[in-house]
């Protein structure tokens, strides 16, 4: 369903969002109908049935199954089921990583010997940490304390990188510190991995250890905070629309 020359589309965040906001005022001057949905409510069949496309920007449960109900029905997605679902599971989403050539730290089941990380199963229960118990393990990394946040953008035409550097959240709350050149390699890495995931953005955060770079976490609807990638988004998603160029 169109809206005069727009399409209606459907964000799953929240409305003040420090770059999907940005994105959805973007959209609306080019003519769209945006609306924004709380990512931990259900959203009902009628609501999806109305919608042009459907961008899921949070990744929750009610997320994936708002997508489900959204493909059944024939509406277009940004960022859809697959995307999410795969990333969402964070074994196979490191296995997706290794399997377009990063390098990711060992897994096991079992607290490992000496300093380790420990990780939920699924993203949207809660943040890896130093210690404790949880789904499964990682060997804490000898790292300068800083995560590379490589964010890579298929906006219809071209495709945009950014890296944004930040502290990381194992030793306090995450800060910017700022931003450097997105390996070739990366990119390349990450460009596969939008086509395993048949989906049109991504996040993956790297580490420094050992003079190795690691990917140790991947998301397929992460924040752009700082990135400067709000023309990018909206071109994506505007060409996503169905009826757009």
């Amino acid at each position: 369903m169109t809206t005069g020359d727009g399409s209606r589309i459907g964000i799953i965040c929240r409305p003040d969002h420090h770059v999907f906001e940005t994105v959805g005022r973007r959209l609306r001057r080019r003519g769209h109908d945006v609306t924004y949905f709380e990512p931990e409510r259900e959203l009902p069949r009628s609501a999806i049935e109305e919608l042009s496309l459907l961008v899921c920007k949070k990744v929750r449960p009610a997320s994936v199954r708002a997508l489900r109900l959204a493909e059944r029905a024939g509406i277009a997605t940004w960022n859809g089921r697959l995307s999410t679902t795969i990333l969402a599971s964070r074994l196979v989403m490191l296995e997706a990583l290794s399997a377009v050539g990063f390098r990711v730290p060992p897994v096991s089941f079992e607290p490992p010997e000496g300093q380790y990380v420990t990780k939920p199963l699924f993203s949207w229960d809660g943040d890896p940490e130093i210690g404790g118990t949880g789904g499964f393990y990682q060997p804490l990394l000898d790292t300068d304390g800083r995560d590379r946040k490589c964010y890579l953008v298929d906006d219809g035409r071209q495709l945009h990188a950014e890296t944004v550097i930040c502290s990381s959240k194992l030793s306090g709350e995450k800060r910017v510190l700022g931003h450097e050149p997105t390996p070739e390699q990366d990119i390349d890495r990450m460009e596969r991995l939008l086509s395993l995931a048949d989906t049109q953005a991504v996040g993956v955060d790297i580490i420094e250890a050992d003079d190795s770079r690691y990917a140790v976490d991947c998301n397929a609807a992460p924040s752009f905070r700082e990135a400067g990638l709000e023309s990018a988004l909206t071109d994506s998603i505007h060409r996503a629309a169905p009826g757009t160029e």
